[in-house]
């Protein structure tokens, strides 16, 4: 194994990197990102950041750059077998990402090899850095919380322990929520909870350490799981996501909340889990009709390949054709920009063909298109429409509009989408069609009866 020696120690090439990835994952990535509560992060104090992990490197990514006014840069631990490749395992050491070794991936005997993992770690947190781990030891595929392992536990009391537990060590919670989870532009909010020391567990610890380090983590559990979009009723999952968008914008436009920021969504997507959480076991009947009916409505729209968005407001004419005028004045931008991105975005594409695991798609995304295909084109079709019109300045606006291209493809293409699906809607609603009349109907009942729970 190489050594991870010094790996939290400032590298210019690194800091270089930094720089550029920050800007592509703040502004071209994401069309919204957003870190709440950042002034939460104990300035100059050892820290354990904790994370719920639902999304691959995008998720370490969302971590590193929350901690960008802080200034400090965290060093990650990941699991290990992606490390077995030596070029692979130099260049994860040289993103400060250390290995974690588990018995599924190494064995029961591999395992003994998180000790010299954990000792610098602690090395790290005594010279008041940042070590980051997913304690769910696994990105999960949807808005749920998994078991957390005592991995960041036992970092944690080891560095306390080296520091002859006179200095606290803080536990950072923190949660990501992505709008959606393989989309280019979209948004992800992360967000920062209070800061706890375990001072009080101490004691324990040095007497029964399993026991001090499964009560640490069962706490830390608690403030991940508060702070994130836990839905934990997996027998109504789809139904609970569905009425989380519905009755959330509902929320949001009741107390004049913006639809447009995405914290929003996220905090009422709260609310309605603990409502319905609260309705199950308050009223059981009434619980169950919901569910039937939101499946009805979700297998509807499943028939008519439509989202419920659609359904929130009424068919208005006026809109209807307003939309359409701005659909055809953006269909020259849309095709300009298919054009010019069509091969960086196809190269990512056939990248993540060959990946089985679907959640580590946006992370090859970024990575392969966004960071590299991306960037290289632009500078190759830069210099051929430079070496053909001899004219620097006009090759040179060209390079600057290429990234406002994909921007304004991107949401063109959206908003397009939008509009053919609203003329679906509009064509099922004058035909009469049967799924059409059904989904406006159970959505009037489920709305009502979300109304009632919410007094």
């Amino acid at each position: 194994m190489i050594s991870f020696e010094n790996v939290n120690k400032s590298d210019w090439r690194y800091n270089l990197m930094y720089k550029y990835v920050h800007f592509v994952h703040n502004h071209i990535y994401y069309k919204q990102f957003t870190v709440l509560h950042p002034e939460r992060i104990p300035s100059g104090k050892p820290v354990v950041a904790i994370c719920n992990h639902q999304n691959g490197l995008t998720d370490a990514l969302g971590i590193l750059f929350a901690f960008a006014k802080d200034g400090r840069k965290p060093v990650f631990i990941a699991r290990a077998d992606i490390f077995k490749k030596e070029i692979a395992a130099k260049a994860l050491r040289f993103l400060k990402i250390m290995p974690a070794f588990r018995a599924r991936d190494v064995g029961s005997a591999g395992v003994g090899e998180n000790d010299a993992i954990f000792n610098q770690s602690a090395e790290i947190l005594k010279e008041n850095g940042v070590v980051a781990l997913f304690p769910e030891a696994g990105h999960q595929d949807r808005h749920f919380l998994g078991t957390f392992k005592k991995g960041f536990a036992r970092i944690a009391f080891r560095a306390a322990e080296q520091m002859d537990f006179k200095e606290p060590v803080y536990i950072l919670p923190m949660s990501n929520h992505y709008d959606n989870y393989f989309s280019v532009h979209g948004r992800l909010v992360i967000s920062i909870g209070e800061p706890f020391e375990f001072s009080d567990l101490y004691e324990l610890y040095k007497e029964q350490p399993h026991r001090a380090e499964k009560i640490l983590t069962d706490r830390a559990r608690v403030y991940v799981k508060d702070l994130m979009l836990d839905i934990s009723n997996t027998k109504w999952y789809d139904e609970y996501e569905l009425l989380c968008s519905m009755y959330g914008r509902e929320i949001m436009k009741r107390e004049g909340l913006s639809q447009r920021y995405f914290p929003n969504h996220l905090k009422t997507s709260q609310r309605v889990v603990e409502m319905l959480d609260k309705c199950e076991k308050e009223d059981p009947q009434k619980f169950e009709r919901l569910m039937e009916n939101t499946r009805l409505y979700n297998k509807a729209l499943d028939k008519m390949h439509l989202r419920d968005w659609i359904f929130a407001n009424r068919l208005k004419c006026s809109g209807f054709f307003l939309r359409m005028l701005l659909s055809i004045l953006l269909l020259p931008f849309i095709v300009i920009g298919w054009v010019i991105n069509i091969v960086p975005f196809s190269l990512s594409s056939l990248v993540t063909r060959n990946i089985k695991d679907f959640m580590l798609h946006s992370s090859f995304h970024f990575a392969v298109g966004a960071l590299v295909s991306y960037p290289l084109w632009y500078i190759i079709t830069t210099a051929v429409l430079w070496s053909v019109t001899g004219v620097w300045w006009i090759a040179l606006i060209y390079l600057v509009a290429l990234p406002l291209s994909l921007v304004i493809y991107l949401r063109s293409k959206v908003m397009l989408k939008k509009f053919y699906n609203r003329i679906r809607r509009f064509r099922m609603s004058f035909r009469g069609e049967r799924y059409y009349f059904i989904a406006v109907d159970t959505r009037k009942k489920i709305m009502k009866e979300m109304k009632e729970i919410d007094k």
